[in-house]
């Protein structure tokens, strides 16, 4: 269907943009999986090698401790040197700063990597850091940054003594090597993501679009219905009153046009649209001698006349897509100081559709040939609403309607 094209359009672009929105939210979802999982991969290889260095000092200490040749900080240092010449030092990266203290927070030994170029602000962050005391000799960690840069920083209890403990903790700098493995893994997943989504879509774009195609088919299709639908009830009641349908176009045209003037939103106006075609569907339920009667209708008459408005909304709730019309066929014959029917409504009670349709209802009246009248001016025309401004119409909607009246 030639005339689908533009919904079809606007469903492919719409297609696009929330597949390219899924890669997108899948691929920072799994970058930022593989983004924890290099992490944890770093952190567990230096947490293990970590434990197994502090196990070598406890058991050194204890060693030499036996012995009895050493004193206690002396055979602190030699067990964390043992054997003499070695650190932590791996691919991940390496050990930059250590302190040991005891559990008064004295400080019994420092090591420091001098050959490391941000030692100074390492120190200084640890520095800020209040001593902790561990109850267990579990080594404790955190990921920290200290100048835009990822460490791991360790604690633990390294030597337990009843008398005086000692304590350990510790800043290992992760390398540029683990860095950069982390990035290239975050890249290759994006990559890999990518690369999967994008396949995926290739493959089921096809069935994907021509299933929207002819979802906007069925759509075009039940919307035309819809609006022949509103057309024919249109034209229906039209014929009834003796008069053509010429009036409901006319009569939306207008309060449309005051709408927007008013800067009345889309789904208000689409309302007003089907309020405007069917205001009067109700007729239909009012008999041919009062509805046809050409002279003026008495009380009783003009009694049952008045139930248009009770038949039209009882007419109009049978459809879902058509209750949106209820407040103009319920109220447009309500007035703005309350003497109008089926309710007696006054100024804002009145639904706003309705007071539109009630300028744009009377002003067609007033400059269209009637059996009984010829069309008005269009001065005389708005001297008569001008009249009713306040009593009839809402002021303000009168005074906006004059602006627009002329071009109408």
């Amino acid at each position: 269907m030639e005339k689908n094209k533009p919904l079809k359009k606007f469903v492919y672009q719409i297609l696009i943009r929330r597949l390219t929105l899924a890669s997108l939210i899948i691929a920072g979802v799994f970058s930022f999986i593989a983004y924890e999982h290099s992490k944890d991969m770093v952190i567990d290889t230096v947490i293990k090698v970590s434990q197994l260095k502090i196990s070598m000092v406890r058991a050194q200490f204890r060693q030499l401790m036996k012995k009895g040749d050493l004193e206690t900080k002396q055979a602190l240092l030699e067990a964390i040197n043992y054997p003499p010449g070695s650190n932590i030092r791996i691919r991940e990266g390496r050990y930059v700063y250590a302190m040991l203290y005891n559990n008064q927070g004295h400080h019994i030994e420092a090591y420091e990597d001098n050959h490391y170029a941000s030692l100074e602000a390492v120190k200084q962050y640890i520095s800020k850091i209040p001593a902790s005391y561990p109850h267990t000799d579990k080594l404790e960690y955190s990921v920290i940054s200290i100048a835009g840069r990822p460490y791991i920083y360790t604690n633990t209890r390294l030597i337990a003594d009843p008398q005086s403990s000692i304590y350990l903790h510790a800043v290992f700098a992760i390398s540029d090597y683990a860095i950069e493995l982390v990035r290239k893994q975050i890249i290759e997943t994006v990559f890999y993501v990518f690369a999967i989504v994008f396949s995926t879509t290739l493959l089921l774009y096809p069935v994907i679009t021509h299933l929207a195609g002819k979802l906007s088919d069925f759509s075009t299709s039940l919307l035309n219905a819809n609006l022949e639908m509103l057309e024919v009830l249109g034209a229906t009641i039209a014929k009834r009153d003796s008069d053509t349908d010429a009036h409901n176009y006319r009569v939306t045209i207008y309060a449309v046009a005051l709408a927007e003037a008013i800067g009345l939103d889309k789904r208000e106006i689409k309302s007003l649209i089907k309020g405007s075609f069917l205001h009067d569907v109700g007729k239909i339920g009012i008999r041919d001698n009062i509805l046809l009667k050409p002279g003026k209708l008495d009380q009783q008459e003009f009694s049952a006349m008045k139930d248009h408005v009770a038949h039209g909304l009882d007419i109009i709730h049978k459809s879902d897509w058509l209750k949106d019309a209820e407040d103009v066929v319920g109220g447009h014959h309500e007035k703005y100081n309350g003497q109008g029917y089926p309710q007696g409504l006054a100024a804002d009670a009145i639904p706003l559709n309705a007071r539109i349709f009630a300028i744009a209802d009377v002003f067609d009246a007033l400059t269209s040939h009637r059996p009984y009248k010829e069309p008005f001016s269009l001065k005389k025309t708005m001297q008569i609403i001008e009249q009713d401004k306040g009593s009839h119409f809402e002021p303000e909607l009168v005074d906006k309607f004059s602006y627009i009246a002329s071009n109408l």
